[in-house]
């Protein structure tokens, strides 16, 4: 019976082969692990109460007495608490659960047939004094996407105390025998817990485990790799190293890009890190530079209502800062084709983020019938700085304007002044392209995660080349499925 919030923790730690410079990092700490140990337990504790025990059957042996056939029906848990609990790392390991002076109290009914006597009543069990420790390896398979096992070894019980009382029948009679009965009990529970405890975590665990997501998707052209590259370190904390790449959809080609590296940081303050370096950032420059996801043509109705940019060529800014055009086509609507030429980069250190795009902007005039007129291309520098920030379980940015530069690369019309234009770049920019880039900013992109836990108080800071989240977390609980009890029949 675990908590299927362990799932949390091994998003955070495994084993890897073959080291390879991280994009991203991540550290989850002590005070995280007790904020995910009581989250756990209060959930432990709330499925054991309303636990639904199958009934069972079969035969034991009780000394001096014999075998007996036994059924138990109706079984319920009327009590369940765990005092003392912990989650801590395990160097080279993975993790140890460990809890103390736990007591449990069930209540049923028996039937039970001894040669030719039969009889039945209800009957109350309380095992107290229960101490346990078990221990959770974590690997990585080929794909970097953790494996959780564990084994005998790993694991210890104790039920230090069992109390047995029969009520109903000849119960005067079978309590004289009380004492044998919880010896033969606790001896059960003693020998079959670790059993069913890494039976659990090698199962259902392990299962769970197999479905987290180690590549998520970025709408419909890329997808970042949060795979693990390296094994994990535990000593006060949980660190892990992960890929942090963007690669697109069906197409794993590295980028030629370095990787900033980042320094160690002692800070534990808070319940959970994330490091992540500009090569996640740059990657996906990359990739969208060179899948043509960044290519857009541009008409007046792309353009906000009622702004001061038009594309007539008789309006502003046509008709101030290209005259020629305006004289050639007077009153035609014109068409814009931005294209990166270079993929952007962003650049971070401890005082901004600057974001770097090169490009070009082709202009043409719309005929009557739809056919264009090629009259100039620019070539564009542009400077942003970015602000980032957390929502919920993404990582969001805001655009603003710093600088940019404007040449002629090709003109079809004569006596173009690019003097001119650089004085209403900067407005072209702030009116059209910084709002694109903010709107996608508003919804980010996907930072690790797991279902029914989300980012608490997250607060950013910058460094060379990368930056740094940290939070605190919160739980939400989700729709689960309900702990089992497997139906066991022991012989003799």
């Amino acid at each position: 019976m675990l908590s299927a919030r362990i799932t949390l923790l091994v998003v955070s730690m495994a084993m890897a082969t073959v080291a390879i410079q991280p994009g991203f990092k991540s550290r989850i700490t002590q005070r995280g692990l007790d904020f995910l140990r009581d989250i756990g337990m209060t959930e432990l504790k709330s499925k054991v109460s309303s636990l639904t025990i199958p009934d069972q059957s079969g035969s034991a042996h009780i000394h001096h007495i014999g075998h007996i056939d036994y059924d138990l029906k109706n079984m319920r848990i009327t009590s369940f608490n765990i005092p003392t609990s912990a989650i801590t790392p395990k160097p080279e390991v993975g993790v140890t659960i460990s809890f103390q002076g736990a007591s449990l109290s069930l209540h049923g009914d028996f039937h039970y047939k001894y040669k030719f006597i039969k009889d039945h009543g209800s009957f109350d069990v309380t095992v107290s004094e229960i101490s346990t420790s078990f221990s959770i390896h974590v690997g990585v398979d080929e794909s970097g996407r953790p494996t959780v096992s564990s084994s005998s070894t790993d694991c210890s019980f104790n039920a230090g105390k069992v109390s047995v009382k029969l009520h109903h029948g000849a119960s005067w009679f079978y309590n004289l025998f009380r004492d044998q009965i919880a010896h033969e009990l606790q001896k059960a529970i003693n020998k079959e817990v670790c059993d069913m405890i890494v039976k659990e975590i090698n199962g259902d665990l392990s299962e769970e485990v197999a479905k987290l997501k180690v590549v998520i998707p970025l709408k419909d052209v890329a997808e970042i790799d949060y795979s693990l590259v390296a094994a994990p370190i535990f000593d006060s904390s949980i660190n892990t190293a992960h890929k942090g790449e963007v690669y697109a959809i069906g197409k794993h080609t590295e980028a030629p890009l370095p990787i900033p590296a980042i320094p160690s940081d002692p800070d534990v303050s808070r319940m959970f890190y994330m490091w992540m370096t500009d090569y996640v950032a740059n990657s996906a420059g990359y990739v969208l530079h060179n899948t043509g996801f960044l290519r857009y043509n541009v008409t007046q109705k792309d353009l906000p209502s009622g702004g001061k940019i038009s594309l007539n060529t008789s309006e502003f800014p046509t008709s101030s800062f290209l005259p020629q055009v305006t004289k050639l086509y007077p009153g035609m609507m014109m068409k814009l084709i931005l294209n990166t030429t270079a993929p952007p980069a962003i650049a971070t250190n401890s005082d901004k983020v600057i974001a770097t795009m090169q490009g070009d902007i082709a202009a043409y005039v719309i005929q009557s019938d739809q056919n264009l007129i090629y009259l100039f291309t620019l070539g564009v520098d542009l400077s942003l700085s970015v602000t980032f920030g957390v929502n919920q379980s993404n990582l969001i940015w805001n655009s603003t304007y710093e600088s940019s530069d404007l040449t002629l690369v090709n003109s079809a019309v004569k006596g173009i002044q690019v003097d001119n234009l650089k004085t209403v770049l900067p407005l072209a920019m702030k009116f059209y392209l910084i709002p694109q880039l903010n709107e996608k900013g508003k919804t980010g992109v996907p930072l690790p995660n797991v279902k029914g836990y989300k980012f608490t108080n997250p607060s950013i800071t910058q460094g060379q080349g990368f930056i740094k989240i940290s939070t605190d977390l919160s739980h939400q609980p989700q729709a689960s499925n309900k702990l089992r009890f497997t139906k066991y029949e022991r012989g003799e």
